[in-house]
């Protein structure tokens, strides 16, 4: 596919000029547009960084999982490697996330950081508190080894 760096993603490069872009506010009712126009939240994480002052402040947005945690996880690892010990994390924008934020978050605590919240999304509160009341199985008792 030969598409120029700066054609709009909605388009193909050979679409002609006057294409509607295909947005959930813009779409005439029965159109196609109304049929294929994904109008819920943005299923991509993005991660917004700042480093200052021993503070790494990350601001998450989308679905974090196995398959799409391993940014945030090298970005975590490059922050502790430049001083870091201090984690201030938004998360209102996550839509989506299961242990592998939380096995991320716990690598940095273990790691000797700090993790402190900002704010909390839907998902991320119940991730974090399902995880809070999961206890760790007892030597000798039913789930262990």
């Amino acid at each position: 596919m030969r598409t120029p760096i700066n054609a709009p993603i909605h388009a193909p490069a050979d679409a002609p000029a006057d294409l509607p872009a295909l947005s959930c506010d813009a779409a005439p009712p029965g159109s196609l547009a109304e049929v294929t126009a994904d109008c819920g939240p943005d299923p991509l994480p993005r991660i917004r960084a700042t480093l200052q002052g021993g503070v790494l402040a990350l601001s998450l947005a989308g679905e974090f999982d196995h398959y799409t945690s391993a940014p945030l996880r090298r970005l975590l690892g490059e922050g502790a490697d430049r001083g870091a010990r201090r984690l201030v994390l938004d998360t209102a924008l996550v839509t989506f996330c299961d242990s592998a934020l939380l096995h991320a978050l716990d690598q940095w605590a273990r790691g000797g950081g700090r993790v402190e919240l900002a704010t909390v999304s839907r998902s991320v509160r119940l991730l974090l508190t399902t995880a809070a009341r999961v206890r760790h199985p007892v030597p000798g008792g039913p789930f262990s080894g």
